[in-house]
């Protein structure tokens, strides 16, 4: 497996993660028509417009070339003005899901942010998701929440938050 930037040539593959992984990882917790009814053109034209300003996305590709997950992170400010990294978001395929392909695409996104002198990083999770637990098992701590609106109906999201992304976040050995 490889972790690199991303480049707009990797649209359709990340759109394709984006779609899957939507289906699967959050079928029990947002509606089931919301879910059947993502429109792929749509999330493609997001992501080549992110890619066309230069967002940061880091793919994790397989052995064959094949994208199969995910990782967007960026910088933003919190309540306070303080800086601070954040990962809006972070999708592998299920059938890759437990190899330790988050785990390198979440480290490789806190490297950006220590390497850019940023303490604090923060990953977004639905409540109800068993990615709430691979954000704990990698140090982070439910610190904040929010609603996030999706289909037209409110869902909790938890904020995972690594204070000190140095000490706290669980790099590989």
């Amino acid at each position: 497996m490889i972790i690199r930037k991303a480049s707009i040539y990797d649209s359709i593959g990340v759109t394709k993660v984006y779609v899957e992984t939507w289906k699967t990882a959050y079928r029990g917790i947002i509606d089931q028509d919301y879910l059947e009814n993502i429109n792929y053109d749509k999330q493609k034209r997001n992501f080549l417009n992110m890619l066309s300003k230069e967002s940061l996305i880091y793919v994790a590709e397989s052995k064959i070339g094949e994208i199969i997950g995910f990782a967007t992170p960026e910088v933003s400010r919190d309540d306070g003005n303080n800086i601070r990294g954040i990962v809006s978001s972070i999708y592998v395929l299920d059938r890759y899901q437990g190899e330790g392909v988050g785990h390198s695409l979440l480290e490789k996104s806190a490297n950006a942010f220590v390497k850019s002198e940023i303490k604090t990083m923060i990953v977004w999770v639905l409540k109800d998701n068993p990615a709430c637990g691979f954000c704990e098992a990698l140090g982070g701590k439910p610190k904040e929440t929010r609603l996030d609106q999706i289909g037209g109906v409110d869902y909790v999201s938890i904020g995972y938050v690594w204070e000190n992304i140095e000490n706290e976040f669980v790099f590989k050995k």
